[in-house]
């Protein structure tokens, strides 16, 4: 028969081997009361997220290899593109010049029906504006001797079609990064500015 002092040692004995047995029972019951598939719109919401992220993630690939093809392809792109805008902006000034001019002569001596000069002011003023942006934003590119005004290039009457850019370092390369897409409006202006102008030649002949 045990004595009282071995009962009261195996009394802790006891008491852990209840609380470990009622742990599992407890655990195995919890187990028992969960679901064992996830319903379906579990499946819809993780598949839906995998999908957004998978797209921000590639979204944010394609933006970054295109800021680097830009930024790589800076002084091929620059070059070609400016040159192009340089001649064009100045080439549709010159002609509305002598348009002007022209227009006003033909108003002198013509009393009875004479142009409308008008439009060719209006349309004048768009391409000085164009320009005034264009040199503003081409300055940045250019050597420190190149930024010279538009009333410097009147006086002279020295119209140079290729601008003296300077060495692409990383400054100019993220530059134009940030003001290439400035430059394609003016250019998507200029062709707009051409149509308008070939639309008023037309009815100026037909007329």
């Amino acid at each position: 028969m045990p004595t009282g002092r071995e009962v009261k040692q195996n009394q802790p004995k006891t008491l852990l081997i209840s609380n470990v047995r009622y742990v599992k029972n407890t655990t195995l019951s919890r187990r028992n009361e969960m679901p064992a598939e996830l319903p379906p719109i579990s499946y819809a919401s993780v598949i839906v997220g995998f999908l957004g992220f998978a797209f921000t993630f590639f979204t944010f690939i394609r933006v970054f290899w295109e800021s680097m093809m830009t930024m790589w392809n800076a002084p091929k792109e620059l070059r070609q593109l400016l040159d192009n805008l340089r001649t064009e902006l100045f080439g549709e000034r010159a002609y509305f010049k002598n348009a002007i001019k022209q227009a006003r002569s033909k108003s002198r001596k013509s009393t009875r029906d004479p142009p409308d000069i008008m439009p060719l002011s209006i349309l004048s003023g768009s391409i000085k504006n164009m320009l005034s942006d264009f040199r503003i934003l081409e300055a940045p590119f250019l050597h420190d001797d190149e930024h010279t005004d538009d009333l410097d290039i009147e006086k002279s009457g020295k119209v140079s079609l290729r601008g003296d850019y300077g060495r692409m370092d990383i400054r100019r390369r993220l530059r134009w990064l940030h003001t290439k897409d400035d430059f394609m409006d003016i250019q998507n202006k200029v062709t707009r500015m051409q149509a308008r102008r070939i639309a008023y030649e037309t009815s100026d002949t037909l007329s």
